[in-house]
């Protein structure tokens, strides 16, 4: 089984060492905050507009940092 390993020279890296650390964490929120949109713009009773077009420019803001 193929496994990788990765170094950081710490202090100096120490937040990319933290990012990679949190990975799991960090893909998890912006799930949430993603689920969190759509349920706004699928489901919410009578959303404002400003709230749509929000919930809408965060989820391409999601999808577009993934797509990196």
């Amino acid at each position: 089984m193929p496994t990788a390993t990765l170094t950081f020279q710490l202090p100096d890296e120490e937040s990319d060492h933290m990012v990679c650390v949190n990975a799991r964490k960090i893909a998890s929120a912006c799930w949430d905050a993603d689920q969190h949109c759509r349920a706004l713009i699928k489901y919410a009773d009578n959303p404002s507009e400003d709230a749509v077009r929000l919930a809408e420019a965060i989820r391409d803001i999601l999808r577009e940092a993934a797509n990196l």
